[in-house]
């Protein structure tokens, strides 16, 4: 069994389509699918389930995408080990997390220490951090927990809290506290459904049997701050957020009566080999977090 056959395998698995698998190879699609069918010849089996325009993986075909990336992790282990020969010299790091400002702090004097340290930071959602760790392609992500998952592990780093907030001349923002009754009377600007801290925010109101409509929804932190600094209306954002932007036009208040809290962690894929560099951020990562209690 050839290594580029494993290769030309793993490719096929992630993207099940042949024309992009062999697009992101840089080969021929006949020429894939010929060196598919050499490998299931190898292995007396078909690894995939053709249904139509469909591909699915067969039984035999997990087991071997298992084993394969257990290969491959195991090669990435050899070239990292070498790499740091070097000590921190020399290497990359992969991490996504679902807002850059829970890493970007670190990341910027991480960098300033180990310039030499590739480092690529990405904001995904929980779902697709999950899907790159399962797949190899991150280092570690930074989430809310628990992300259950058997192939994951988890560190807590921080109990993030949900504020209210509002610009500095809303009539809201002298109070030193808010309750969500007092929120009936203003317009609401929250993200979408799909995000976690909405999601959050829309727990704690059934639970505790509060109905609010969104004026506004949007997909994205940045311009729900901006509107809430423009006196469009307030909204609900992580404490962390908030503290981290340099603009002071933003007042943040706690909630008097029901404090939402989610613990933030660092997620890794379960058995993975970490570079020294990975390692040293992780651990820098839990430095910073552990000031802000």
């Amino acid at each position: 069994m050839e290594l580029r056959h494993l290769q030309y395998f793993v490719a096929v698995c992630k993207h099940l389509h042949f024309t992009k698998a062999a697009e992101s190879l840089g080969i021929a699609q006949p020429t894939l699918s010929q060196q598919i069918h050499v490998l299931e010849q190898e292995v007396n089996t078909p690894l995939f389930d053709r249904v139509g325009k469909r591909i699915l993986l067969t039984e035999a075909g997990e087991i071997l995408f298992k084993y394969s990336m257990r290969v491959f992790d195991t090669l990435e282990q050899a070239a990292t080990d070498i790499s740091q020969l070097k000590g921190l010299e020399r290497g990359h790091i992969k991490i996504a997390c679902l807002g850059t400002y829970l890493a970007m702090e670190t990341v910027m004097d991480f960098h300033q220490r180990y310039p030499k340290i590739q480092i690529a930071v990405e904001q995904l959602s929980t779902e697709q951090i999950r899907h790159k760790l399962l797949q190899n392609e991150l280092d570690f992500g930074v989430v809310f927990l628990p992300l259950a998952d058997k192939e994951l592990e988890s560190i807590p780093l921080y109990s993030e809290t949900l504020v209210f907030v509002t610009s500095q001349t809303h009539e809201l923002a002298q109070l030193k506290r808010i309750g969500f009754a007092q929120l009936k009377e203003v317009p609401l600007i929250l993200m979408s459904r799909k995000y976690l801290v909405r999601q959050m925010f829309d727990q704690a109101c059934q639970e505790n049997g509060y109905d609010f409509t969104p004026t506004i929804e949007l997909s994205e932190m940045d311009d729900l701050r901006e509107m809430v600094e423009k006196n469009i209306g307030v909204s609900v954002l992580p404490r962390l957020y908030v503290r981290s932007m340099c603009k002071h036009s933003i007042k943040s208040i706690p909630l008097l009566d029901i404090p939402i809290k989610r613990t933030i962690g660092i997620v890794y894929r379960k058995g993975r080999h970490m570079s020294a560099a990975a390692l040293s951020l992780m651990e820098e990562l839990e430095t910073f977090f552990s000031k802000l209690h």
